[in-house]
């Protein structure tokens, strides 16, 4: 019995090898190829840029050329040579990869420190490359600076960060930067498509759209996603699939709450509110995908040498100016629904909403005096109360108003666990972690992250939470429910905290000390995650 081919991840098999394949960066590329050619390669580069954009693969790839035995005349490396193929396997001795958001203290540093004396074993020149580079901590800056000024001949540095703000300025000073640019949808699309084709998949253009706007420019991240949808679906795939399996709101949804919306028809409003509560859509993601539909239909209009009518861009302010990141999913609620009864206009104006757009980007547009603050917890509504007076209209939208205003039951926190000495508050959340799941995981929103993550360090009131970086769109999912995640974990740990979250390889974290009981409440977690994408549509 031959056993299962282990299932590689899309952004892994697909990954650049050389730097004809790097989708975009061209002006990156380029500059790369000439010091390779020139032999003027830095000791110490950074790349700096979004995530899941190239940063990581232009560093291996680097690494591949100044130690390739087969060099293109172009600067490409053969991929075929020895130092080659032991650096696209990843058993290269003399390339280490350090992921900073889990190794980021002094002793990882001085550890590096003590290793970069000795010559390389195999290739031509030794290649350190630290992923998240930003994370490093000021004593972990002070124990490397050293190396970064005199390193030895044979050795060359690889930052990669997508925050070089907080990078120490004598660091930066040492360091030469290439700064990676997002990728268009375009090129986005454009790969996906050949991963497609190679696959023998068929799937709907839309689909390809939905996802490559979804990636917000990070290749990583659409690969990801597509990596999922060919894996809970068979034969084509639909946009309809790609909508179930993130949770996003379909065209109709948006066009007819966005239609309600600037015709002042809050009864309709509520109920398309209803109804994608009903089918566990995010109403974060939700209100990403209203403002980005109505700002796409300012810029059509000025494209097409029109202004945007009043009623469209005051529908815009309202909806920019909701904070989702401080309101619960209650008080995000009740705030929609205030945007509801607050503008006012002719069902005419309903007709000026286009094909929405279903990118779940933030959007910075001019805010005017904040819409009125909602308490987390449900407060009586604003609106005017009943009279007994005829007013056939207003009766039924106040009582749907009455019936959707209470916001849903909140995450139930675990138990405090028991009292530790100062300092053990990560290992009480590893110990705990079943527990941790068991509670917040209650809720099908919030289960997959939580499921996925696991506890990085504590410092302080911060809990930082690492997700698998193959799936960093999970990542940015936590970060718009970090509310939830933060409760959950206060509740275990008994005081109130914050949450980070990080993108990493989780394989490098120690496995979770759980005893059966918690190990079963981690697997049952699992198989219900799994679940949930069981019954995504097909197209036959």
């Amino acid at each position: 019995m031959t056993s299962a081919v282990p299932h590689q991840a899309l952004y892994r098999r697909w990954r650049a090898q050389t730097f004809s394949e790097i989708v975009g960066q061209e002006a990156v590329v380029s500059t790369l190829r000439n010091a390779v050619i020139t032999g003027r390669v830095a000791h110490a580069i950074l790349f700096t840029g979004p995530r899941g954009t190239g940063k990581t693969s232009l560093a291996r790839i680097l690494a591949k050329a100044i130690n390739c035995q087969n060099l293109s005349p172009t600067a490409d490396p053969c991929d075929q040579c020895p130092p080659c193929v032991s650096i696209r396997e990843g058993r290269a001795m003399d390339l280490v990869e350090i992921d900073a958001a889990s190794n980021r203290g002094i002793d990882t540093i001085r550890d590096l420190r003590e290793r970069i004396a000795y010559a390389p074993a195999e290739l031509r020149r030794k290649v350190y490359i630290l992923d998240e580079a930003h994370q490093i901590t000021k004593e972990g800056w002070n124990a490397l600076l050293k190396s970064l000024e005199e390193p030895p001949d044979f050795v060359v540095f690889m930052f990669a960060s997508t925050h070089p703000q907080d990078f120490p300025p004598a660091i930066l000073s040492r360091l030469q930067r290439f700064d990676v640019r997002k990728l268009t949808v375009a090129e986005i699309t454009g790969k996906l498509e050949r991963i497609l084709t190679s696959d023998g998949r068929e799937v709907d253009p839309e689909a390809i759209r939905i996802i490559a706007r979804l990636a917000a420019g990070g290749m990583r991240d659409a690969e990801s996603i597509l990596d999922q949808l060919l894996s809970s679906t068979s034969g084509a795939i639909s946009a309809a699939a790609v909508r179930d399996l993130l949770g996003l709101a379909d065209g109709e949804a948006i066009r007819g709450f966005l239609g309600a919306l600037v015709a002042g028809d809050a009864a309709v409003g509520i109920g398309i509110l209803d109804g994608l509560e009903e089918r566990g859509r995010d109403l974060r993601v939700f209100l990403d995908q209203a403002v980005e539909a109505l700002r796409e239909r300012m810029l059509a209009d000025l494209g097409e040498g029109r202004q945007p009518g009043p009623v469209v861009i005051d529908a815009a302010r309202r909806l920019a100016a909701i904070d989702p990141q401080r309101l619960g999913s209650g008080g995000l609620r009740l705030q929609l629904e205030l945007a509801l009864f607050s503008i006012a206009g002719s069902p005419s104006a309903a007709a000026a909403v286009v094909a929405p757009v279903v990118l779940p980007a933030p959007v910075a547009m001019p805010v005017p005096a904040p819409a009125p603050r909602a308490e987390p917890a449900p407060a009586p509504t604003p609106a005017p109360a009943p009279t007994p007076a005829p007013a056939p209209q207003a009766a039924p939208v106040l009582a749907a108003q009455r019936n959707v205003e209470p916001a849903p039951a909140p995450t139930p926190a675990p138990k405090p666990a028991p009292p530790a000495a100062p300092g053990d508050d990560l290992e009480r959340l590893r110990q705990g972690w079943g527990e941790v799941v068991a509670a917040i995981g209650s809720s099908p929103a919030i289960r997959p992250l939580i499921t996925a993550c696991r506890p990085v360090s504590v410092e302080g009131n911060v809990i930082t939470l690492g997700f698998p970086e193959e799936q960093g769109f999970l990542k940015d999912v936590a970060e718009r429910r970090k509310a939830n995640l933060e409760a959950g974990i206060g509740g275990f740990l008994g005081r109130q905290v914050g949450v980070r979250c990080v993108a990493t390889n989780l394989d490098l974290l120690p496995p979770l000390p759980v005893n059966d009981d918690e190990a079963r409440i981690l697997e049952e977690a699992k198989r219900i995650f799994a679940d949930d994408f069981a019954d995504v549509p097909e197209v036959s």
